[in-house]
């Protein structure tokens, strides 16, 4: 055998043995950098959510989302998101390759009652009170939670539970028009009240111009 060619197998060898090596060392280690990333709902980045790993703090996620766990042994581990506004998240994962990234996601507030409303929209009533209890655990009191509550209501034809809803938004100051509108609705059509009818349409109309809603208060001032 030529020196050269004795040369070029013992180089191929060295190398396979090298890249053997750098597997065995990716699956075997006692601790590494975790590197991972957090979105939201909408699959944007979710900046400044605090983390905590294995019930200690961790870092935070930077501007683009992007957190860095810098010695992490290998196994069982757990992780929890916290930040304003969003709900909290706990995982469990395995740590067995160097090379993992975590992708994480945590859905908003306001994400999840977008999705209340798409599934009132549609119908799809299960869905909808899912959504809405796990924004309730956010903000129980936001007055947009509380509105499409008294529309998850009215839609089962829960006439009296509604027109609670809608009350409790203007007892704690958000005098809305689309509020007033919304009670002369049940008031007029579904209760049977003229009267707070008519008291709601006035309100709705101190605050929006609506020449169809005038003719329905002149009519309903006129008895019809």
């Amino acid at each position: 055998m030529r020196k050269s060619a004795a040369l070029s197998i013992i180089v191929s060898l060295l190398l396979l043995s090298c890249v053997s090596q750098d597997k065995v060392d990716i699956i075997n280690f006692e601790s590494a950098p975790l590197f991972g990333m957090i979105y939201d709902d909408d699959n944007q980045p979710c900046a400044a959510a605090a983390l905590k790993v294995d019930g200690k703090s961790g870092p935070m996620t930077d501007i683009r989302g992007r957190f860095l766990i810098p010695d992490l042994k290998r196994g069982e581990h757990t992780i929890s998101i916290k930040k304003e506004g969003f709900e909290e998240l706990s995982v469990n994962f395995q740590f067995v390759n160097k090379t993992d990234v975590l992708y994480l996601k945590v859905v908003s507030f306001t994400q999840l009652l977008t999705q209340a409303e798409r599934a009132l929209e549609e119908r799809k009533w299960d869905d909808a009170k899912s959504f809405l209890a796990r924004a309730e655990k956010l903000n129980p009191n936001d007055s947009y939670f509380l509105y499409l509550k008294a529309v998850e209501a009215y839609k089962k034809e829960k006439y009296e539970e509604a027109v609670g809803y809608l009350n409790t938004i203007l007892e704690q100051g958000a005098k809305e028009a689309y509020v007033y509108l919304f009670l002369a609705d049940i008031y007029e059509k579904n209760l049977g009240d003229k009267q707070k009818a008519i008291e709601s349409l006035e309100t709705y109309l101190s605050k929006q111009a609506d020449e169809e809603a005038e003719k329905r208060l002149e009519a309903l001032k006129q008895g019809g």
